[in-house]
């Protein structure tokens, strides 16, 4: 049963063929004509942020086969959106044949150029969003008041403001039956989805408790370009800077607190915390394997040392971002869940999820490999690695918008993406802090719309020595509510 359950990308796009009216989709499911945008079966689809996440996710849901045309982009960085809008015509007189249209005057690029890529777009057609996350509410709530079906990558939000915000416009979501996916990929991996099953099932029993990780080495950071604004640099380093990421715990590691509260849920798409108690750090102050990956080639180890050397305190200057945390939350049944996640080299590295219940235990790793064990160490349940997660979304999508099924990723993705701020609140500022208070009091990041410019102050600003210390978050003194 399991193995007829486990479909791969490569099956996915093997059956997914060119769709047109009454045709079928990759999962099998056949197309009403009625169902699509506008009484016809074209969907045009309107591309925002134009980075590496939003290359894929393009590519991914034009691989998907359905009859949809791509006819505008969006990056705040202009030559990102034309090098992305270049890629694509070029494959589209390859690969995608008849499924690009892209104009230089529907190819944007400004801070508000979001607005002018969803406006290229009827109610009915679709969005997808994979911009920085600090504008990601901001986005959202522009394309569901625009009435488009929504993909957007996680996480959602950078602080509390943004959560409300994304809470209002799930509901006009749901009032104009829109369908909206969250790129918590893993939630679409059928392994992730049997082994959670069993869990919800009670093969081991009520939860007691739960581990989730994510620690991995450090992460790469982009040098000042001569001239460049400190808007353009914070922008091109936004992993390296709160207001702009969240933070990796939010920006990375909720990938395993979405899985973590999937495990507590029990089919609660608002499952969340009421607390958290947390700690965590800056330890390092540069990345040297990240810097080696941005440097310019060397023809050795001791080309490269004088290299570094000489620039070093430019290497320095990669923002205000913690580079470890580990978070105990806990939720109102009084069950728990320990969270870890890091950017810090040569230490122990780990990217999966644990469970532990009243009657066993188990674990799952990237690619959903999932197991359960009885206190004896009997094996209860296991399931292989499954394939196609980040293809699989769209298709889901893709069927859930041509067939009218009702799809909101937007609730458990803003509950996901909200406990990684809580924990964040509380890693700062050393204290216990409530879910109830951080929703409604938290400390706000993302300054409003209106104030952006390339050559105006961003909300952090380096010292006169180009560093950031003085905006570091310091647990004693950091205030979550201010």
């Amino acid at each position: 049963m399991q193995k007829k359950t486990q479909t791969s990308r490569r099956d996915f796009l093997k059956t997914s063929g060119v769709l047109a009216a009454g045709a079928t989709l990759a999962t099998g499911l056949t197309v009403e004509r009625s169902a699509y945008a506008a009484g016809d079966d074209q969907i045009k689809l309107a591309l925002v942020g134009c980075g590496g996440r939003g290359s894929g996710a393009i590519r991914q849901r034009l691989d998907v086969g359905d009859n949809v045309k791509l006819v505008a982009v969006a990056d705040a960085f202009e030559g990102t959106a034309k090098r992305q809008a270049d890629a694509l015509r070029k494959e589209g007189n390859e690969k995608y044949k008849g499924k690009i249209d892209l104009p230089e005057d529907r190819v944007f690029s400004s801070f508000d150029g979001y607005k002018k890529a969803i406006d290229c777009l009827s109610p009915g057609d679709q969005v997808l969003i994979a911009t920085t996350p600090g504008f990601r509410p901001l986005h959202y709530r522009y394309a569901v008041e625009k009435g488009v079906h929504v993909f957007m990558e996680k996480p959602l939000c950078v602080d509390a403001a943004g959560f409300r915000s994304l809470i209002e416009s799930n509901k006009i979501a749901d009032e104009k039956n829109l369908k909206v996916t969250v790129g918590l990929q893993r939630r679409y991996d059928k392994g992730f989805q049997n082994w959670i099953s069993q869990i919800h099932e009670g093969l081991i029993g009520d939860i007691s408790f739960t581990r989730v990780y994510w620690n991995g080495g450090g992460i790469w950071c982009r040098h000042r370009d001569p001239g460049e604004s400190e808007m353009s640099f914070q922008m091109k380093n936004w992993y390296h800077f709160v207001w702009l990421c969240g933070d990796n715990i939010t920006e990375q590691h909720v990938h395993n607190l979405d899985m973590g509260l999937w495990m507590h849920s029990k089919g609660d798409n608002m499952c969340h915390p009421v607390e958290a108690n947390a700690m965590g750090g800056r330890q390092n102050q540069a990345c040297p394997e990240s810097v080696r990956r941005t440097a310019p080639p060397f023809a050795d180890r001791e080309a490269w040392d004088k290299w570094y050397q000489e620039n070093k305190k430019q290497c320095n200057r990669h923002g205000q971002a913690w580079d470890h945390f580990f978070v105990e939350f806990t939720f109102a049944d009084g069950s728990k869940m320990f969270s870890q996640c890091r950017h810090i080299g040569n230490s122990f590295n780990a990217v999966n999820q644990h469970v532990h219940g009243t009657k066993g235990s188990g674990g799952s790793e990237v690619g959903g490999k999932g197991w359960l064990n009885d206190f004896t160490g009997k094996e209860l349940f296991t399931t292989g690695v499954n394939a196609g997660q980040f293809a699989y979304e769209h298709v889901v999508h893709a069927e859930n918008i041509r067939k009218n099924i009702k799809r909101n990723d937007g609730w458990y993705g803003a509950h996901s993406t909200m406990t990684a701020v809580l924990g964040r609140y509380a890693a700062f500022s050393g204290k216990i802090v409530k879910w109830d208070e951080a929703v409604e009091k938290g400390k706000t990041d993302m300054p409003p719309e209106g104030v952006w410019d390339w050559n105006g102050n961003p909300p952090v600003m380096p010292d006169a020595d180009g560093f950031y210390e003085g905006s570091v978050a310091k647990q004693g003194v950091y205030n979550p509510f201010a």
